[in-house]
């Protein structure tokens, strides 16, 4: 509840005028969102920060999926090749999780050789 800037007795939110003394009532600042930090307008469409909608996502993940010119997509992209800071940062992610994956493929044939499964891996390779 607010209080009278003149005379410090409480005054209703909706008071124009301190009931108490007369003196005019300043209205009460607006509550702070509950993250504590102020609203910010979305940038406009363009820039590099703009948000990349749903759909923006979905085609994107498409376009990388295709089998060899999605790796050369998003090479391109990763690089600085797009406008969006967001796809950019799409494609760096997933060069990343295709890194992984063939990494952890290497280490299991790797690990298949290793443990004397060589002969049986490359005969059903082979045939």
């Amino acid at each position: 509840m607010p209080f009278c800037d003149n005379c410090g007795k409480p005054v209703y939110p909706l008071d124009k005028v301190c009931s108490n003394c007369g003196a005019p009532v300043t209205p009460a600042p607006l509550p702070a969102p509950a993250n504590n930090r102020p609203a910010e307008p979305e940038p406009p469409q363009g820039s590099p920060y703009a948000v990349l909608g749903s759909w923006g996502f979905v085609g994107s993940i498409l376009l990388l999926g295709l089998p060899i010119a999605g790796f050369i997509i998003a090479i391109v992209w990763a690089a600085g090749g797009t406008v969006n800071l967001n796809r950019r940062n799409l494609a760096r992610g997933y060069l990343i999780i295709l890194g992984l994956v063939a990494a952890l493929y290497i280490l299991l044939v790797i690990a298949i050789v290793a443990f004397g499964g060589s002969a049986l891996l490359l005969n059903n390779i082979i045939q």
